[in-house]
């Protein structure tokens, strides 16, 4: 056996193991940019996140005509907002959340549904 065996193989296996390593944390989830911080992101959290996590929410792709859409939707179905507040909600959403908003930040990292 010559002596640069041992060094092959221990280098082998540090070579694969780091490969492994490289290929779990690439299919892990990527942790999510907190919400931008502004007018509806307390009802978000407040009166969204009583049904279902806020992450839902933040996680959407939906277009500027589809986020009022799904916030009438939550309101038919017992979410409660005054109109004040849903057209708060809406604009908060539309403004960070909306797909169509290419500047809107977190919805171009890909955000879940409400």
């Amino acid at each position: 056996m010559s002596r640069t065996r041992p060094y092959r193989l221990v280098l082998t296996t540090a070579a694969a193991a780091m490969i492994g390593a490289a290929s779990l944390a690439a299919g892990m989830p990527q942790q999510a940019a907190p919400p931008p911080a502004g007018p509806g992101l307390d009802l978000v959290n407040e009166r969204c996140g009583f049904c279902h996590t806020t992450n839902q929410v933040f996680a959407a792709r939906k277009t500027s005509a589809e986020w009022p859409a799904i916030v009438q939707s939550m309101i038919d179905r017992g979410a409660e907002l005054s109109p004040e507040e849903q057209k708060t909600v809406n604009d908060y959403l539309v403004a960070h959340y909306a797909t169509d908003k290419a500047a809107a930040g977190p919805a171009a990292s890909g955000a879940a549904a409400h």
